[in-house]
């Protein structure tokens, strides 16, 4: 963990894709298989189709600034490297959404009978009407899921609390009636009840890969080796051995201070921007000063910050007694408090072979004595 390159922005859209790559070579090795195949996915989706020219720029901008948020997570800004993280681990973003189809794909019939039911019942949907998008999720599995997140207390959901009309089956909590006492279309009836399982689904956390789930909780308990977790260390600016005594003043961009406020022209040499952008201050009295909000990285740090993640988290394994899955949710182990050593001298004065009993239980008189 270092301060951030002083580089100039790239040019090109390849010299972007290798900058994006270079820096999420300085992420933890848990995460960073998934920010690399992210990286990758989103410049390939594009690379041989035509694209209009302003959504290009607008997808060229966002890359540049996720190069930004990179440069300023790997240089100790916590909340970013906080928000990177939520995406690698499927809590947020383009992972959750692959972890939840993972969820929601129904499993291949097992006998012939399982295939003629389903069979039988696509046939009576596209009698009835036209297959939708909600055909194809299985509903069941997604409320046994979404009943066993409610039962655990996360500490704080990145997706919002689940909350009771999210547990109800949108089946038989949608209204067949209006207010006139007339029947709902068939239609209405099931854009109610697709409206109802998106507002689930936008809520729940899918379970992580049992392996990666693992490995989480070895960080969790501090235990980095066997996780395989470790954080590369940036390499030393290269230094020019000669020295450049050819300055002019064209270095100083006069034109930008005689143009636009110098508050604007300087926002990038501001102690909080530093991060984002890499720029040295060379106008203090006091040489470059550190940016603001600038974390040095510990283990401890990496400890607390991937239990927190592993909190939110869960794994869903086959139960081969009883059939389907079983999911099993992170949970912090509980330690007793310890007696502090100046409170100890309270202790000493009990018997080893104290008993306390419980008061007696009665009506309370209220009032005046």
């Amino acid at each position: 963990m270092s301060r951030p390159l002083p580089l100039p922005p790239p040019t090109t859209t390849l010299g972007l894709y290798r900058h994006l790559l270079r820096e999420s070579a300085y992420l933890p090795s848990l995460a960073r298989p998934h920010v690399d195949q992210h990286i990758r996915d989103r410049f390939r989706r594009n690379q041989h189709h035509h694209i209009d020219e302003k959504r290009l720029q607008k997808k060229i901008k966002e890359a540049h600034h996720e190069l930004r948020v990179f440069r300023a997570a790997n240089a100790g800004d916590r909340a970013r490297m906080h928000r990177i993280l939520l995406k690698a681990f499927g809590r947020t973003g383009s992972r959750r959404r692959e972890l939840f189809s993972n969820l929601i794909r129904r499993s291949p019939p097992a006998t012939t009978d399982e295939m003629e039911a389903q069979i039988s019942g696509t046939r009576a949907w596209t009698l009835d009407r036209d297959l939708d998008w909600l055909d194809g999720w299985d509903t069941e599995a997604l409320m046994n899921f979404a009943k066993a997140q409610a039962k655990t207390s996360l500490p704080s959901s990145p997706r919002g609390p689940l909350l009771h009309k999210h547990l109800v089956a949108p089946e038989k909590e949608v209204a067949k009636e209006n207010v006139y006492g007339k029947p709902f279309p068939e239609k209405v009836i099931r854009t109610k009840i697709k409206k109802m399982y998106a507002g689930l689904a936008d809520r729940v956390l899918p379970p992580l890969l049992e392996y990666e789930w693992d490995k989480l909780a070895l960080v969790a308990e501090g235990k980095f080796e066997e996780a395989g977790w470790f954080v590369p260390s940036r390499r030393p600016v290269a230094k020019s051995m000669a020295v450049d005594d050819d300055k002019t003043a064209d270095d100083w961009k006069w034109q930008l201070c005689a143009t636009k406020p110098v508050a604007s022209v300087d926002v990038a040499q501001g102690k909080k921007m530093r991060l984002l952008t890499g720029a040295v201050d060379e106008n203090t009295p006091y040489g470059n000063s550190l940016p603001l909000n600038r974390h040095v990285y510990t283990a401890r740090f990496w400890q607390r910050l991937i239990k927190s993640i592993w909190l939110l988290s869960s794994k869903r394994t086959q139960n081969p007694e009883k059939g389907g899955y079983q999911v099993t949710w992170a949970r912090a182990p509980f330690t007793a408090p310890t007696t502090a050593a100046p409170g100890m001298d309270f202790f000493e004065s009990l018997p080893a072979d104290a008993e306390f009993k419980e008061g007696i239980k009665g009506k309370t008189q209220r009032g005046r004595k």
